[in-house]
């Protein structure tokens, strides 16, 4: 049996966050244990039910999008940031990724939130957001049956991690790949979302990304009136170039890391033309146009593009 999701994440999204992290991954490690992957459970969607991707950026509140694609989220629950909800179109998926690389800390009898409370929060939320096509009684429903057949599976150290409702592989096997109202365990206690184990692993080496995003209008204060000065562009620069770092979340919008509010910021053009100035009041920052130069209290600098 082919225990790999059918959700995909390329290599190149998940180095490039991984980069802008800071994070170095020795190749072919992962912290979780590489037979396993990370514990997760999966709720595929019935065909007459996907999900609209559309719509993901109306979800409230709104949050980062680590995979950097539109057929995939990835980002932390509310309820518990530990807990990552991976969201396509045929699939909603929870991992466990605490910031260790103790093998006990994945045990969810350690935790107050577990599986199914975050399948329970998020579906709320994709419901209201019109990303679930459904009422709200029918988005409960959804989830009090998958759980329900996954309560054969349950276990009081992992509680459902693990259990995969109406899984492609039992369709493809046993029902001729049609829907099926059935939840499987595939590995004994382990589902593994091996396509996502990099990017999964950088969550858990970089515990300071558990922000939401915020609205652009508290984002900066550009009241200020930009002077003549000017900065020469640094030669060679690269994507972090100082202490800061930054995702970016779509086009002209970054989430900077490390940045406190009231910190002064100055945004220079690729020709060292001053653009605006102004005060953080957010992590989120609009570039006014791209690529450019911005250039924190006065000395650190990031090549946004």
């Amino acid at each position: 049996m082919n225990f790999a999701p059918t959700l995909t994440i390329g290599i190149l999204a998940a180095s490039l966050y991984a980069a802008e992290c800071n994070v170095t991954h020795a190749e072919g490690h992962s912290s979780a244990d590489i037979s396993q992957g990370y514990l997760a459970t999966a709720l595929y969607l019935f065909e007459g039910s996907y999900l609209d991707m559309s719509n993901m950026d109306k979800r409230d509140p709104a949050v980062v999008n680590v995979s950097c694609t539109d057929t995939a989220w990835v980002y932390r629950s509310e309820l518990d940031s530990t807990m990552i909800v991976i969201v396509s179109e045929k699939a909603v998926k929870v991992a466990r990724v605490p910031y260790t690389d103790d093998p006990n800390a994945y045990s969810d009898s350690l935790y107050s939130v577990h599986y199914d409370d975050v399948f329970k929060d998020e579906f709320k939320r994709l419901q209201k957001a019109g990303v679930y096509k459904g009422t709200e009684e029918q988005a409960d429903s959804l989830v009090a049956n998958a759980f329900e057949k996954c309560r054969v599976f349950y276990s009081k150290a992992f509680g459902y991690g693990g259990c995969e409702y109406n899984p492609p592989d039992v369709r493809r096997r046993k029902n001729g790949g049609k829907d099926i109202d059935q939840a499987d365990m595939p590995l004994a206690l382990a589902a593994i979302v091996a396509d996502l184990n990099r990017l999964l692993d950088t969550l858990n080496a970089c515990p300071e990304f558990k922000f939401q995003v915020e609205a652009d209008t508290s984002t900066t204060d550009t009241t200020q009136t930009p002077d003549t000065t000017q900065v020469t562009p640094p030669q060679g620069l690269s994507k972090v170039a100082s202490g800061l770092s930054f995702l970016k979340i779509k086009p002209r919008h970054y989430h900077i890391g490390n940045v406190l509010k009231g910190t002064s910021y100055k945004v220079f053009s690729t020709n060292g033309q001053l653009l605006e100035q102004g005060i953080f009041t957010g992590n989120v920052f609009v570039a006014p146009t791209i690529p450019v130069i911005l250039q924190v209290n006065g000395k650190e600098t990031l090549f946004l593009k």
